[in-house]
């Protein structure tokens, strides 16, 4: 199980070229699990349809909710949080991605902001991989 960071959709949105966009790709698939809670869902929807985004997109907003809805659709629903350690990290939005990632038990948080996350693979033991890097560890477990 793995928890994608909201930038990730967002590059994956933005380009249909990079590892993020086969990432949403494998998801929709079912090839690689995800889990998200209703706040994480929430957040995906509001930023994925800003103005910006939007017109950044390769997608219409038609094609943002036929997304949204498929990759919400295959996911695994994790509610309720049961885990909370507000603060954690310094971005609220982060700790909220944490809480999702801890209370599914995921083995990975797939975000460009590494940093951001660098205290939890030791505190939980949870991979903090870039786009890139899930992508290889994906393709050395299937070697």
């Amino acid at each position: 199980m793995n928890v994608l960071d909201t930038n990730i959709l967002v590059a994956a949105l933005w380009s249909r070229t990079g590892a993020s966009y086969r990432i949403l790709v494998g998801a929709l698939r079912g090839e690689i699990p995800i889990a998200v809670s209703v706040a994480l869902a929430l957040e995906y929807e509001d930023v994925l349809k800003r103005t910006q985004m939007r017109e950044a997109s390769w997608a219409s907003m038609a094609e943002l909710d036929t997304v949204l809805d498929a990759l919400l659709g295959c996911a695994r629903l994790v509610m309720p949080i049961r885990v909370r350690g507000r603060p954690f990290l310094k971005d609220a939005d982060d700790d909220m991605v944490l809480e999702c990632a801890v209370e599914a038990q995921a083995n990975a948080i797939v975000t460009m902001n590494i940093r951001d996350f660098a205290q939890v693979r030791p505190a939980f033991g949870i991979d903090i991989l870039t786009p890139g890097a899930f992508l290889a560890s994906l393709r050395r477990t299937e070697a």
